[in-house]
């Protein structure tokens, strides 16, 4: 029986490493497909749909390369906007960056403070970006809002999310050879996985509060 329980665990695992490298592979033919600048973002809502369906529904028969290309197709140029938002804000804050140099001495510390703020903000804002994006239907700019509400209102989620792309990123320096295979599929993974925790965890408060009102 421990037998039975052993290889059913190895069994799991490998169908996890197989389905992650599946669908890194898929990211970046799909990537490749959009000249990676149009391509990018579209793969990447297209890689967190497949996701988020295998870790909230537990659903391992999920047809990978289907839902892959179909969310690809759906939201080709609405993931373009999101793209493009990353990529214009991105650009200026690292102008800003450059810029420090040539700011008086006096001001330059403040400056640094204030723009290392800024770039938490936004690094906390791109956590969750994606993950909203596909699990709640919602105009351009609640994406970006509840983004960064949502991941300032889970400092415990949003440490993991912080300290898992971290280590990583680490694993990855020292073992290059798994990038083609897991790297994005990977930190997609733990975003989706932690952003769940988290919605479920507001939806949970919602659930109370209408509870209570309606009691009321």
């Amino acid at each position: 029986m421990r037998s039975s329980w052993l290889e059913g665990r190895i069994y799991g695992i490998c169908e996890w490493i197989t389905r992650l490298a599946y669908v890194n592979i898929l990211w970046g033919l799909f990537t490749l497909a959009g000249a990676i600048i149009l391509g990018v973002a579209p793969a990447t809502v297209a890689l967190f749909t497949v996701v988020r369906k295998w870790l909230l529904f537990s659903d391992n028969d999920v047809p990978i390369f289907k839902t892959f290309l179909n969310t690809y197709k759906k939201e080709f140029w609405r993931a373009n906007k999101i793209g493009l938002f990353i990529g214009l804000v991105s650009y200026v804050l690292y102008i800003d960056f450059l810029y420090i140099a040539n700011v008086r001495e006096a001001f330059q510390l403040a400056f640094s403070v204030f723009l290392f703020v800024i770039l938490v903000f936004y690094a906390i804002t791109l956590l969750y970006l994606f993950p909203i994006y596909v699990h709640y239907e919602l105009r351009f700019l609640q994406y970006v809002k509840y983004s960064f509400f949502i991941g300032m209102a889970n400092p415990l989620m949003t440490l993991t999310m912080f300290l898992s792309i971290i280590l990583l990123a680490v694993l990855f320096m020292y073992i290059p050879g798994l990038i083609p295979f897991f790297s994005v599929s990977s930190f997609s993974v733990v975003l989706m996985w932690c952003a769940l925790k988290a919605f479920r965890k507001i939806e949970e408060k919602q659930n109370a509060i209408n509870r209570s009102n309606s009691k009321a």
